[in-house]
């Protein structure tokens, strides 16, 4: 299916720690693609999902049915014409493999950075909260994030900046999704 500018509809998924910089360079993609024309594009923020989806549960059984689940909601806009700039921290390996089975057009996008400069930049406090023990299952700290082989673009949120992450991202994405702009 067409949509506007024939760009074809897609999930970009973005995946790492807690903290790591999902929404932030998610929304920046999100401003990014509208700056330059692309209306089809649809910002689904992982944790605002999950406020939706009323699953306060973080046992595995219950992200891995999260996860499903924002498949199912990236899969069903994908339908509909859109592109989906999705996050989600999908810490185990099969998770993230089950969902680009699911998806077409699904690019990956994983932002490596080490659970201690996670940590510095955790204004929530979550961190702290695993490393004292009030989280159980908490990707970083008390759960090891399951690196994948292959990922469509990787980018060190830990060491590199913000604007240069961004830049990279929209590159690869434009080529991605074929934006001749």
């Amino acid at each position: 299916m067409d949509t506007q500018n024939n760009i074809l509809p897609a999930t970009i998924w973005f995946t790492g720690l807690s903290a790591c910089g999902k929404s932030t360079l998610s929304q920046k993609l999100y401003d990014d693609l509208v700056s330059i024309g692309v209306e089809n594009v649809v910002l689904l923020d992982g944790e605002v999902l999950r406020e939706r989806i009323k699953d306060k549960n973080f046992d595995n059984n219950s992200r891995e049915k999260i996860g499903v689940i924002k498949a199912e909601i990236a899969l069903r806009e994908n339908q509909k014409g859109n592109i989906v700039l999705i996050s989600g921290i999908a810490s185990k390996r099969k998770w993230r493999q089950d969902i680009r089975d699911m998806i077409d057009r699904y690019f990956e996008v994983y932002l490596k950075c080490s659970a201690a400069a996670c940590a510095e930049r955790d204004y929530k406090g979550h961190y702290k909260k695993a490393i004292a023990g009030e989280y159980e299952n908490f990707a970083g700290i008390t759960e090891e994030y399951e690196e994948h082989e292959f990922v469509d673009l990787q980018l060190d949120t830990g060491t590199s900046a913000i604007e240069y992450c961004s830049g990279v991202l929209l590159d690869k994405v434009k080529e991605y999704l074929l934006i001749n702009k």
